[in-house]
C-alpha cells in the first residue's frame, strides 16, 4: 500500500501487527520476513491468533499462507484496535455498525432494567439522559470518525436504537412523533452527532504536520475525491449533504479549523431549525408551537431543543408521562379525536368526525375537555378545583364560556409556567383518568379516583 509514493507495508499497535500486500506472494514474503525478525529478537508469534483477510474479488482457489510453519485461516470479520472490519460486505465497516448496535441495545436494556429497582418507568428523565450520554451514546458514535455514514441502512440500525431509548425515556408509544424525542430531551439526532464528531476529527487531521501518516492519508483522500472516486472525504461530504440545510464539505485546501467550527455550528443550527419546522407544520404538535421555555429565575425564552422544565419539575411519574404524551401528540387520535390547533380549514365531514364524544357540539380537542366541555360533572368538578387552586397565580374567570383559542391559551400558559407545572400536571392527569374512563364505559363516574400507587410514589 502506498500513501503519496510512501510504501506502507505494516501497521503496529502495541503487540498487534497488520501486514499489508497487494498479492499472494508479497504477503507470504512479509510473513516470512516477520517470522525471521521475531526469531532473531527472541519473540514468540501467536500463529493460532493470526488470520488472513482478502479484500476485493475472491480468487477461484484461495491461496495458502503459513506463519511459523502453521497454515493461517481466512476470516471475513475481524476486530483490530476496537474496529470491526468485514471483507465480504460492500461496506467494510458493516459489522462494526451491527456490533455497536448490539452493544448499545444491551446497555440500553440494562438502564431501563433499573425500573426493577425504582419502579416501572419511574426513573427521572434527567438521570436517564445522563446514563444515555455516558453509556449508550458512546456505542452509537463509536468509530464514526473513520466511517462516515454513507450507507443509510447501516445508519438506520443506530437511529432505531436511539429512537427506542428516547421513547422509553419519555414514556411514549412506539409510533409516537419523532421530533419531540429530540426537542424535549436536548439530545441531538444520532446522524447529526456522528457527522459533528467526524468533522472534529477532520479538524485534527488538517492540523497535523505533512510528515504524519494520517496527514498523508488525508492528502491521498483529497486526490481520490478530486478524481471523483469513493473515499473517506466523499463519504463525509455525502453524510453532510444528507443532513438538513443542504450543507457540503468545502474543498480541502480551503479548510481550516475556524471554517470547520463554523460548519459544525451551521449543521447543528440547521438540525434544530428543521425540528422546529416540524413542530410548526404538524397539527399534533401545536401545543409546542410558539412556546417560551420557563426558567426558575429570569424570563421565559425561546429554546428549540433542551431538557424541558416539566421533565425536571414534575415529581410523580404518572403526571409527568401524561403531560409528555399530551405535548408530544401521543394522545391524538387515540384519546382525543382532534388536534389542539389544526393548520388548515377542516371540511364538514372532518369536523363531524372530530366532535366531542360527550357534548357532540365542539371538536374533541385537549383544551375542550380540560376547560370547555360541561357535559361531564366529574371533569367540571376537577376543573373548578384546579382554577380555584391556581387563581392567585393566574386568574381564570369562573364559569366562563371559553372559545377554543382562549382555552388553548390558558392550557399553554399553565403548562409553560415554572411554578404551576406540577399542579397543572396533576389536574391534567386526573381529568385524563376520568375522560378515559368515560371513553371506555360511556359513563361519567364521580368515583373514578386517581391511582393511589401512582400518587404515593415520589421520585
Amino acid at each position: 500500500m502506498e500513501l503519496l509514493t510512501i510504501a506502507i507495508s505494516h501497521l503496529k499497535h502495541a503487540d498487534d501487527i497488520v501486514l499489508i500486500s497487494w498479492g499472494h506472494f508479497g504477503l507470504q514474503q512479509h510473513l516470512n520476513t516477520f517470522h525471521s525478525w521475531c526469531r532473531d529478537n527472541a519473540l514468540q508469534i501467536g500463529a493460532d491468533k493470526s488470520w488472513v483477510m482478502l479484500f476485493g474479488p475472491l480468487p477461484h482457489t484461495l491461496p495458502q499462507f503459513t506463519l511459523s510453519g502453521e497454515t493461517l485461516k481466512f476470516r471475513d470479520v475481524v476486530r483490530y484496535v476496537g474496529v470491526f472490519f468485514q471483507s465480504t460486505h460492500r461496506n467494510i465497516f458493516a459489522s462494526h455498525y451491527t456490533e455497536k448496535r448490539d452493544c448499545a441495545v444491551g446497555t440500553a436494556r440494562a438502564i431501563t432494567g433499573c425500573d426493577l429497582l425504582v419502579g416501572n418507568r419511574r426513573m427521572p428523565p434527567s438521570i436517564t439522559k445522563q446514563l444515555y450520554t455516558a453509556l449508550v451514546d458512546c456505542h452509537l458514535t463509536n468509530g464514526c470518525e473513520i466511517m462516515p455514514d454513507a450507507d443509510p441502512s447501516l445508519l438506520h440500525i443506530l437511529e432505531d436504537v436511539q429512537l427506542r431509548f428516547l421513547r422509553r425515556m419519555l414514556g411514549l408509544s412506539s409510533n409516537s412523533v419523532i421530533t419531540p424525542l429530540y426537542t424535549e430531551t436536548g439530545i441531538m439526532p444520532i446522524r447529526t452527532r456522528r457527522v459533528s464528531l467526524t468533522l472534529r476529527y477532520l479538524k485534527y487531521l488538517i492540523g497535523l504536520p505533512n510528515t504524519h501518516y494520517a496527514s498523508l492519508a488525508l492528502a491521498e483522500n483529497d486526490n481520490l475525491h478530486n478524481s471523483l472516486r469513493p473515499c473517506w472525504l466523499s463519504d463525509l461530504d455525502y453524510a453532510i449533504n444528507q443532513l438538513p440545510g443542504n450543507h457540503r464539505l468545502p474543498h480541502l485546501h480551503a479548510l481550516d479549523g475556524a471554517l470547520i467550527d463554523k460548519l459544525i455550528k451551521a449543521i447543528g443550527f440547521s438540525t434544530k431549525t428543521n425540528l422546529q419546522s416540524h413542530i410548526d407544520t404538524w397539527s399534533k404538535l401545536s401545543l409546542l408551537r410558539h412556546r417560551l421555555e420557563p426558567k426558575e429565575e429570569g424570563p421565559a425564552k425561546p429554546q428549540m431543543i433542551g431538557l424541558r422544565h416539566y421533565l425536571i419539575q414534575i415529581p410523580k411519574h404518572s403526571h409527568r408521562r401524561t403531560i409528555t404524551k399530551l405535548l408530544s401528540g401521543d394522545f391524538t387520535p387515540q384519546v382525543f379525536r382532534a388536534s389542539p390547533s389544526p393548520l388548515r380549514q377542516l371540511t364538514a365531514t372532518e369536523n363531524l368526525n372530530r366532535l366531542c364524544h360527550a357534548c357532540v357540539r365542539h371538536p374533541e380537542t385537549p383544551q375542550h375537555i380540560l376547560f370547555q366541555c360541561s357535559s361531564l360533572p366529574s371533569i367540571c368538578s376537577l376543573r373548578a378545583d384546579f382554577i380555584t387552586y391556581t387563581h392567585q397565580h393566574r386568574p381564570v374567570p369562573f364559569n366562563a364560556s371559553f372559545s377554543d383559542p382562549t382555552a388553548l391559551h390558558y392550557l399553554k400558559s399553565f403548562i409553560f409556567d415554572w411554578s404551576l407545572i406540577t399542579p397543572t400536571a396533576k389536574s391534567v392527569h386526573n381529568v385524563m383518568d376520568r375522560w378515559q374512563s368515560f371513553l371506555d364505559t360511556g359513563i361519567d363516574s364521580e368515583d373514578v379516583a386517581e391511582s393511589e400507587s401512582d400518587d404515593s410514589d415520589v421520585e
